[in-house]
């Protein structure tokens, strides 16, 4: 069971450790204000905004959350010029405010994604509208060709520590941007964790050249998914029976590493070959905000390797750190010191036996 002075000490130990981190980047934006009559022109609220947040959405909030414990993450990344706002300045300025070293590349025939929420504000606070700016087309060979050449002088620059891939499905994984982050791993013998959508990973799991030092780490759902498209498996992946079933058909094919969270009821590490590790929490809330979760325990993942944990030590503290992420608005970080107190406050079961750092 991890101690709060062993997760102080792995936390400790991964500071500053520079990941070379790529994906689809995004602006999470809140608008927020009272309602003080309803339209004439339509049978909507009239919003008077008077509070404006931004935040790194998608791949820049696993790094934002990676900012918050200490590493040093060096985002690559495409925004776009397309469109009369410039919604790309603003995200510039949000991520270098969460401490992202930004490597972006400008697409002028793209847009920024976005993402708007419009929040009322009437006896209680109310989610009444979201719009969506963006483009899902895979780069063009031009741009692809730029992001690959990018992350090789990058990686040599860095000596990154590890990579992580943050996949939302908007375009900027292609095949050859997945094969470049495959083969600095390979040729530096540093892991990469991916964050993938259930479609992609099936797609290009074939150019994985070293399984032992690929993470994958997918939510219940995508696991489920993966297992259809891989083994036809046909259930959804609630109980621990299918959860296993999942992971073997996975495996059988490539024996890579394997965390799949399942919200209220924790997540579990497959190491290939060996018993299951089952994290559980023991209490949850029954209304919780599970925006971003993913991304904190993509990055605490990310961290504790980095730190020396063992995987199953790295999953009670990723796991630990969804815990404290659930409970806070949108897309929020999570903090050393909040992880810390939680982990002194509460407990998990766990099951399965503890196994030996990777090598």
């Amino acid at each position: 069971m991890l101690t709060t002075n062993r997760a102080k000490e792995i936390l400790k130990k991964a500071k500053k450790s520079p990941v070379l981190a790529c994906g689809d980047v995004m602006l999470d934006a809140y608008l927020t204000g009272p309602v003080e009559r309803f339209s004439q022109e339509a049978p909507v609220p009239v919003i008077r905004v008077d509070d404006e947040q931004f935040f790194p959405g998608g791949a820049g909030n696993a790094a934002s959350c990676m900012a918050a414990i200490g590493l040093a993450p060096h985002l690559v990344g495409v925004i776009g010029e397309k469109g009369r706002i410039k919604y790309a300045d603003v995200m510039e300025e949000e991520y270098k405010k969460c401490g992202i070293i930004t490597h972006f590349s400008v697409d002028p025939n793209r847009k920024t994604t976005l993402k708007l929420r419009v929040k009322a504000i009437k006896t209680t606070t109310q989610h009444v509208a979201r719009v969506d700016m963006e483009d899902t087309r895979p780069l063009s060979q031009e741009k692809e060709n730029e992001i690959s050449a990018y992350l090789e002088s990058l990686a040599k620059e860095l000596k990154p520590a590890a990579v992580s891939i943050h996949d939302y499905a908007k375009g900027f994984l292609t095949e050859k941007v997945f094969r470049k982050t495959i083969d600095i791993s390979s040729e530096k013998n540093i892991p990469v964790f991916a964050d993938l959508k259930q479609n992609t990973f099936v797609k290009y799991k074939s150019f994985i050249k070293k399984p032992e030092l690929f993470f994958l780490k997918p939510n219940r759902v995508e696991s489920a998914e993966t297992a259809k498209i891989m083994g036809g498996f046909d259930k959804d992946g609630t109980t621990d029976k299918e959860i296993i079933e999942i992971a073997r058909i996975i495996q059988k094919e490539i024996p890579i590493h394997i965390f799949i969270t399942r919200g209220k009821k924790g997540s579990v590490y497959f190491d290939p070959g060996k018993e299951p590790y089952f994290v559980r929490p023991e209490e949850v809330e029954e209304q919780f905000d599970i925006a971003g979760a993913g991304d904190t325990v993509a990055a605490l993942l990310i961290a504790s390797r980095l730190g020396g944990a063992t995987m199953p030590e790295a999953l009670e503290l990723a796991t630990a750190a969804s815990q404290v992420a659930i409970r806070k608005f949108g897309t929020s970080v999570v903090t050393e010191n909040e992880l810390l107190n939680w982990i002194g406050e509460q407990t998990f079961n766990v099951e399965g036996t503890p196994t030996s750092n990777v090598e």
